[in-house]
């Protein structure tokens, strides 16, 4: 879990024993494709790190269309709590899109141990920090960029993702239709 961590963002040797009550806080859930992680509207006010696997972030719109907000492939942490969640429920749907293995724990816990230490606090704004960047540079792709310049991105970012989940949820994350994911993908192959 500490290299996890520590992927994320800086943390060193010395952190370790600071981050300690998260590491007994952590219980462990393994998800089947399709299961549900959160539902928009529950309580979330908890953390996650997905061990394994991939996970989707997402809400309804006004159509009742589901709109993929992110993805998530393991091992990584799903965006804070303190972006996910209003009024301490869920403002997003997560859901497993292959079989997925996730550690929680509260996020009180962890802002518990950011308070008492420094090198934890610079940790969690690290990490939140990572996701505010993540999120304006799909906002500015979605807004500047054309969808086969998405798509290509989308091919750097992700790599291999494309033949492991439902063209429908790349589709949604890259705000076109499967059918303009399929003209495009189609016209990408070689001849």
């Amino acid at each position: 879990m500490l290299h996890i961590a520590a992927s994320l963002a800086p943390l060193t040797a010395d952190d370790h024993a600071a981050f300690a009550p998260v590491l007994q806080a952590l219980r462990f859930r393994s998800l089947a494709a399709g299961e549900a992680l959160l539902h928009m509207g529950e309580p979330g006010e908890r953390e996650f790190f997905v061990l394994h696997g991939i996970i989707s972030t997402w809400v309804g719109d006004a159509q009742g269309r589901a709109v993929t907000l992110a993805l998530h492939e393991g091992p990584t942490a799903l965006p804070p709590a303190v972006g996910r969640v209003a009024q301490q429920c869920s403002r997003v749907h997560c859901q497993a899109l292959t079989p997925a293995r996730v550690a929680e724990f509260p996020a009180a816990t962890l802002l518990d141990c950011m308070l008492r230490h420094p090198a934890i606090q610079r940790w969690g704004d690290g990490v939140l920090r990572a996701e505010l960047l993540r999120r304006a540079d799909r906002e500015w792709a979605l807004a500047a960029l054309p969808a086969a310049q998405r798509l290509a991105q989308f091919r750097s970012q992700f790599p291999g993702l494309e033949e492991r989940i439902a063209h429908r949820h790349i589709a949604s994350y890259l705000g076109i239709t499967p059918v303009s994911l399929s003209r495009l993908r189609a016209q990408a192959r070689p001849r």
